[in-house]
């Protein structure tokens, strides 16, 4: 009778160990299950439809969403977010900046600052216009008002997101003060020229001569001295005006001689 026992016991140990790992596959299966549904979850609500581009005026919104979508995974708001976080995400060059944020799990908002533009020359019958390194940002047969007509640069074949080719680089940084300044002060400046190293304002019938360095002060100088000239013709003189050295000249086309130059007093600042 106890050898019958210890049979039936010996008979029954398996049951448990059976019964163990059936939960374990059950327990796999469910916690696959899980998973798969929350990667299809993940998927499905996070699946891009809609970007909002804010910020942009010469830059087309085609243009910044196809830099953001620019890979196969790039379907994903979560991946987006990522690879503009970690710095991996494509910016395109006329941009300084450019944040990309959640609205919605498959909704994004593209905020973006364009490079300022500091003037535009011709290029056949499109216009080429570009920044304070002379990289070219933007190129259209539509003129853009208030920006300055660009002459004088020497410049080899002009292409988007390309720099002009210049032997003075840094004729680009003052080009883009003096367009800044003309705007400031709502001057009807039909065009920068350069001549050689030194920046030229057209204004009217009137050529300021600014020299290397543009500066606030002389720009500052100009209106209320243009107001005193009336529409007379001729050069004004400011490449050597400052705060400490106030001399200023205006060349008179329509007299000759040592006639020609006059003193003009500069304006208190």
């Amino acid at each position: 009778m106890g050898r019958y026992r210890e049979k039936e016991r010996e008979g029954e140990e398996p049951r448990p160990r059976r019964k163990k790992k059936s939960h374990k596959i059950y327990a796999f299966f469910v916690l696959f299950l899980g998973c798969v549904i929350i990667i299809v979850a993940v998927f499905l609500l996070f699946y891009v439809q809609k970007i909002t581009v804010k910020g942009n005026e010469y830059t087309t919104e085609q243009e910044i969403i196809e830099a953001v979508r620019n890979d196969r995974y790039s379907v994903n708001t979560l991946y987006i977010l990522g690879k503009y976080a970690l710095g991996k995400g494509e910016v395109p060059p006329c941009l300084q900046r450019m944040k990309v944020r959640m609205e919605a799990p498959w909704s994004l908002r593209v905020t973006v600052e364009e490079k300022p533009i500091a003037g535009y020359i011709q290029n056949g019958e499109k216009y080429a216009y570009f920044d304070k390194e002379g990289l070219v940002v933007f190129e259209s047969a539509a003129l853009i008002e208030g920006l300055p007509y660009i002459e004088g640069i020497d410049v080899g074949e002009i292409k988007l997101y390309q720099r002009l080719k210049s032997d003075d680089t840094r004729i680009f940084e003052q080009i883009l003060e003096a367009s800044k300044e003309a705007a400031k002060y709502e001057l009807s400046s039909a065009k920068i020229v350069c001549e050689g190293d030194e920046i030229c304002l057209d204004i009217g019938k009137i050529r300021v001569c600014l020299g290397k360095n543009v500066s606030a002060e002389q720009m500052a100088q100009v209106p209320p001295i243009l107001e005193k000239l009336g529409g007379r013709e001729g050069i004004l003189h400011l490449e050597n005006y400052s705060e400490m050295r106030g001399t200023i000249t205006f060349e008179a086309a329509d007299q000759a001689g040592a006639d020609a130059q006059q003193a003009v007093q500069p304006e208190a600042q």
